[in-house]
């Protein structure tokens, strides 16, 4: 195939991963914000809770640790193979979570929870096939538009999950989620392109040991311990949220679904806007301004009581994400080659687990120990340093 040819083929690629990213924000919309409410109607504790967090999450432990090396392999053998595992892993684990449902045992959260982690083995190749699949200077905006897609059908799901869950149960949402991920699957395996044509075996063997996996490069040094910081500040408080609020304030699924739908709404209003200006203005910028709005809104947090108030914040926290999410994903992608980008993606997610896995467990430990303020604040506090180290230590690539 011409290089022009697979070009205009590529180009599809965004196309096919915007509807399965609109699928998946359909489904996963209502289980981020069941799934806290829904483990601990089981019995879990917030200290249980937390470490499952940690541990499973998809930002968790077993996530980054499978993005290490599923980016590696993915730079030598392509891309699509690793997108359609994860979405195979993904339905293996809502039929946990459906088992886990019906049986009301909350130890089938166990294997769902690490094989939810493991669903991440397809996120490097994705980021890396969506920056394969455009120009340079288009980048930013595509990655926006993924992530646009994925967020809008969530605006109305995330409260809608959470009525349904409050009339119906939990079990019906796992099963409608199992249906729609069966989609996505099939879509991704019959019309997605493959972007990596040139295998590297040989070049990536000379080049990576395992000395050298767990190390940033040294270009990126200051972006990566600045993820970290970043993930293990939002890991104390935010990455348990829910569950928090359910024990303190005893919001309703409806109320959570509420508030993750006001944040998912300004999320996708502002994406593509904020697309344009990392574009235009850089990344660097926009991660600062990331933070300066996290820290307004743990402010919030710390100040509110009233779902009503929580609702206001939740307009903040949607900005927190918009702005984030394309900033960082474009850095990264301009600052490395086609040839180890899936790799750098899977090595930052490692580092960045490595070091925020203990974060919702000790979130936890503080709820229990002296109540909801406490993680919040220490949270906010982590993304105050991050912001500095961002400051100081973050480059623009050239």
């Amino acid at each position: 195939m011409s290089k022009a040819g697979r070009g205009s083929t590529t180009k599809n690629n965004i196309w096919v991963l915007s509807i399965t990213s609109a699928i998946g924000g359909a489904y996963w919309g209502m289980i981020q914000v069941i799934w806290q409410p829904f483990t601990l109607s089981l019995g879990v504790s917030m200290v249980l809770l937390g470490f499952l967090e940690g541990l499973g999450g998809r930002d968790g432990l077993i996530a980054g640790f499978i993005q290490l090396f599923s980016g590696r392999l993915s730079d030598r053998i392509g891309r699509k193979l690793f997108i359609v595992l994860g979405r195979i892993l993904t339905l293996t684990t809502l039929a946990f979570y459906a088992l886990a449902g019906y049986t009301s045992d909350w130890r089938f959260l166990v294997p769902a929870t690490l094989i939810l982690g493991l669903t991440a083995l397809g996120t490097p190749a994705s980021s890396a096939l969506t920056a394969e699949s455009v120009e340079v200077g288009k980048r930013g905006i595509a990655y926006s538009v993924t992530i646009f897609s994925f967020m809008l059908p969530s605006v109305l799901t995330r409260a809608v999950g959470g009525w349904i869950a409050d009339l119906f149960g939990y079990e019906i949402l796992f099963l409608a989620s199992l249906v729609l991920e069966g989609l996505g699957l099939s879509l991704s395996a019959f019309f997605l392109r493959e972007t990596l044509h040139r295998r590297n075996e040989k070049k990536r063997a000379r080049r990576t040991s395992l000395k050298t996996t767990f190390i940033p490069p040294s270009e990126l040094r200051g972006f990566y311990i600045s993820m970290a910081a970043d993930a293990f500040s939002w890991g104390l408080g935010a990455a348990i949220l829910f569950g928090l609020l359910r024990r303190t304030y005893n919001f309703s699924n409806f109320q959570l679904g509420i508030l993750s739908s006001v944040t998912s709404l300004m999320w996708v209003a502002s994406q593509l806007p904020i697309g344009k200006l990392i574009e235009k203005y850089g990344c660097k910028k926009w991660l600062m301004i990331s933070e300066i709005i996290g820290i307004v809104t743990m402010a919030c947090w710390l100040t509110f009581t009233s779902f009503e108030a929580f609702a206001v914040a939740a307009i903040l926290y949607g900005l927190v994400a918009s702005t984030w999410v394309p900033a960082s994903s474009t850095l990264l992608s301009n600052s490395v080659g086609k040839e180890e980008r899936a790799e750098a993606i899977g090595k930052l997610s490692a580092f960045r687990s490595m070091i925020g896995f203990p974060a919702p467990l000790i979130g936890g430990l503080l709820f229990e120990a002296t109540g909801f303020k406490t993680p919040i604040l220490a949270g906010a506090i982590g993304v105050t340093i991050t912001l500095t180290l961002i400051g100081l230590f973050v480059r623009e690539p050239e």
